[in-house]
């Protein structure tokens, strides 16, 4: 299981801002992206479940991922559809898969930048989550479809216009996602911070986040408490976040 980054200070927090060094690149808006399907298959279920990821520094390879069922009987969603070549067709050769929660692709080579992931996996959990892994160029594994909560993570939907979109990568402007971590702080107290470090996607529960062995350890990751004192003036702390697990 990926280890977030994580703090155990003391603080006094209402909010959590997280700052690092990032690239100046403007992030992509993902709510733009196409969500059209050029030409599906027949579906055995009658509700078959839509997810879409993005590849690429800018985002720009599109590939739709469809859960079906391969009997009209079954009760598992064991037949996933991945669109290998990323030209909106989920009709052509070798993009159908079958398994039992989990789907092993193999190799997804990036049509647009020609770079090859390896290891992609999409599982289904038994409480609907959809969950992917794979290592990015060969190189860093990411996994996408946490969640910031304790619960189900990322579920795909019933229409494409609904389909949650995910960037799993480790390129481009990168971005904090908070972790399971306390809300509030006790004054004199301490709580657990913990942030993903990765790419936003669209729609709940859509981060994608890589290790905590790919931003260097001479690179700081900061915090900035924002908190109401006893007169309820607002006053800001500023931290590093120091463990890395």
């Amino acid at each position: 299981m990926q280890r977030p980054l994580r703090n155990a200070s003391a603080a006094f927090v209402l909010a959590l801002f997280t700052t690092a060094y990032a690239s100046t690149a403007e992030m992509p808006d993902l709510t733009k992206i196409d969500r059209r399907i050029a030409k599906e298959p027949k579906y055995t279920a009658n509700r078959p479940l839509y997810g879409q990821y993005v590849f690429g520094p800018r985002a720009s390879t599109r590939v739709w991922a469809v859960l079906d069922k391969s009997g009209s009987g079954k009760d598992e969603y064991d037949v996933l559809y991945f669109d290998r070549n990323a030209n909106g067709d989920l009709t052509e050769p070798g993009e159908r898969l079958t398994g039992s929660g989990q789907f092993k692709l193999g190799t997804f080579k990036d049509p647009a930048t020609g770079d090859a992931h390896e290891n992609l996996t999409i599982s289904r959990r038994p409480d609907g989550s959809v969950f992917l892994r794979m290592t990015w160029k060969g190189k860093e594994p990411v996994m996408g479809g946490y969640a910031e909560d304790p619960g189900p993570y990322c579920q795909f939907a019933e229409s494409p216009e609904k389909a949650p979109i995910l960037w799993p990568g480790a390129e481009g402007p990168l971005g904090f996602q908070r972790w399971i971590f306390d809300k509030e702080f006790p004054i004199g107290g301490s709580g657990d911070a913990r942030v993903f470090l990765g790419h936003p996607g669209v729609g709940p529960n859509t981060f994608c986040g890589v290790t905590q062995e790919f931003l260097p350890p001479n690179i700081p990751v900061l915090v900035t408490l924002i908190y109401q004192d006893r007169e309820g003036k607002e006053r800001r702390s500023r931290n590093e976040l120091r463990e890395r697990c």
